[in-house]
This record gives C-alpha cells, sequence and structure tokens, in this order.
C-alpha cells in the first residue's frame, strides 16, 4: 500500500506518539519534537527528520532516576545485611551453606547483570541474562525482605518455595523485558548485586594477603579484578537502560534515505534499523 502524498507532522509536538509499526514513507517530522515516540518496524523509506528533537523528555528521566534510586537503596541494604550475616561463619558452622549460596547468588546476579551489557545485537542472549539476573535478584530481596536473614529461617521449606516462585516469576518478567522501566530496575539490582560480589571477593583476597598467604590472595587478587571489571560494565549498562527507557525509539525500521540532517539524536534506538542515519 502506497501513500498518496507525503504525511505531514513538520513542526509539531509528537511526544510519546506510537507510530509502530505504520507505513510513513515519505512522511514529513521535520522540526517536531518526537522524544519518546515510537517508530519501531515503522515504514520510513525517504521521511524527512530534519532538525527534529529526540531521546527522552526531563520528566521521564526523573522518573525513571526516581526508581532506580529506590530501587538501589532496598537491594544496598538487603545485600548488605546479607553479606555481613556471613562474615565470620566458618564451614563448621550450620549456616555455612546460606553464606556459601549467597556468594553464589552475587556472583550469578552480578555475572548475567554484566552480560546483559556485552551482548550487543545478540537479542536471546540478552533475553536470558536479564532473566537470571532478575530471578537471582529478586529471590534475594524476597530472602531478605520476606524472611530476614537465611541462618535463622524458623521455616526453610516455606522460605524456598517462596523463593522459587519470585525467580520463576521475574526470570518470565525479566526474559520479555530487556528494555523499559523493569530493565532498569533488573540493571540496578544486578548492578548492586555486583558491587557486594566484589566487596566479598576483595575481602577475601586481603584476608589472605594479610595473612601472608600470598598463593590463594593472589588467585583471589585476580578475581577480585575480575568483579571489579564485571562491576563497571553493570554500571554503564544500568546507565544506558536509563538514559533509553522512554526514548525515542527506530527499532527495527526501515529508514532507507531518511534525512536526519541538523536533528538531535541524543540517546535514541537505532538497533536493528535499516537506516543511513548519522
Amino acid at each position: 500500500m502506497k501513500n498518496q502524498s507525503p504525511l505531514n507532522f513538520a513542526h509539531q509536538n509528537l511526544r510519546n506518539r506510537s507510530f509502530r509499526g505504520q507505513n510513513l514513507i515519505g512522511a514529513d517530522f521535520s522540526g517536531s519534537d518526537i522524544r519518546g515516540c515510537d517508530f519501531s518496524y515503522a515504514l520510513l523509506q525517504g521521511a524527512n527528520f530534519k532538525q527534529v528533537k529526540a531521546g527522552q523528555t526531563f520528566g521521564h528521566l526523573i522518573f525513571i532516576a526516581s526508581v532506580a534510586v529506590v530501587v538501589a537503596i532496598a537491594t544496598f541494604h538487603a545485600v548488605s545485611q546479607l553479606i555481613f550475616s556471613a562474615v565470620g561463619v566458618t564451614p563448621d558452622e550450620p549456616a555455612w551453606i546460606y553464606a556459601l549460596a549467597l556468594f553464589w547468588s552475587l556472583n550469578l546476579a552480578g555475572v548475567s547483570s554484566a552480560i546483559r551489557g556485552m551482548t550487543h545485537n545478540r537479542y536471546i542472549i540478552k533475553c536470558i541474562a536479564t532473566a537470571v539476573s532478575g530471578a537471582t535478584s529478586a529471590a534475594l530481596l524476597a530472602l531478605f525482605y520476606l524472611h530476614g536473614n537465611a541462618a535463622t529461617l524458623k521455616n526453610p521449606k516455606s522460605a524456598v518455595m517462596t523463593l522459587v516462585f519470585v525467580a520463576i516469576v521475574m526470570a518470565i518478567v525479566g526474559f520479555y523485558s530487556t528494555k523499559g522501566l523493569v530493565a532498569v530496575g533488573i540493571g540496578v539490582a544486578g548492578a548492586v548485586a555486583a558491587y557486594g560480589f566484589t566487596f566479598l571477593v576483595v575481602g577475601v583476597a586481603s584476608a589472605y594477603l594479610s595473612t601472608q598467604n600470598f598463593v590463594w590472595g593472589l588467585l583471589w587478587s585476580v578475581m577480585a579484578l575480575g568483579a571489579i571489571a564485571l562491576l563497571i560494565i553493570s554500571l554503564k549498562q544500568s546507565f544506558k537502560d536509563m538514559t533509553s527507557s522512554f526514548a525515542t525509539s527506530f527499532r527495527g525500521a526501515d529508514l532507507t534515505n531518511a534525512n536526519f540532517e541538523g536533528a538531535k539524536l541524543e540517546n535514541t534506538d537505532f538497533s536493528g534499523a535499516g537506516s543511513r542515519h548519522p
């Protein structure tokens, strides 16, 4: 189906409108505010986007940042309390199994969070990594806020069932939410988990080095460097999630010969687009 004449959207306030999948061949958006617009999978061959203002509105950025801060505070409080309850636990104590579970849970959440930032165009891997990070982080939060310290659980069976349920629900939600507000929450929680894992590894490395056990100290120090690298990647991905949520999206759109001369395209998503944008 061909347009009889180019659609005229020039010099308009089009913020947060959806043009997803529409036939907009030759449409004129010049000079318009298209922040927050969704052009995903639209036909935009020869469309005019000269001097448009794309990206994210200030109001959305403030809202997303507020959500991220709340998630970060809640996760940091839970993770820090769980870590301090596990510090000093020895292998001959019953709580040792919980300390190990916490260590590997933080590791899994942090690593999967970092993988989200290394997938680039590997969409299915990002879906899986988001699901794993979301499930693990949610389980840690549920453990602390619903059951307190795992080492002193009065009803372990009930706690395990709750954690499994929460993890499954968040895995499903995370798999289908690689972008948007849910992705921001999962990313921030994963970054905090990565920080917690880094804190533990650095602490173990310091303990070995302080007792002059240099072999194990060196091995844990190498692991600490890797954990720091993963933490940095997680933080960068969290920032990317925040700046791309509710932003202009041309994901999968056909932008052949589209004109973006003089356009402001900060934080605009062109992933998978057939385009010749700047």
